[in-house]
């Protein structure tokens, strides 16, 4: 039996977390995704910056911006 994580990541910063709790990023408090806005994809990968499904650019980079 395999188990599916989904992330939550900060579409402006480098901030990933699979916490469901969290509903804001730690660093800069932009709201996280937790679902592509397009498709409703789920986020699947910590470091993803586009959409496994449509290919919606979801955050600015995977480096954390000083």
């Amino acid at each position: 039996m395999t188990v599916s994580v989904s992330y939550l990541i900060c579409p402006e910063c480098a901030y990933a977390t699979n916490d469901r709790n969290k509903k804001f990023c730690e660093y800069c408090r932009t709201e996280l995704l937790h679902q592509c806005p397009i498709c409703s994809s789920p986020i699947q990968e910590e470091k993803a910056i586009y959409c496994r499904e449509c290919g919606l650019k979801l955050r600015i980079s995977i480096t954390p911006i000083q």
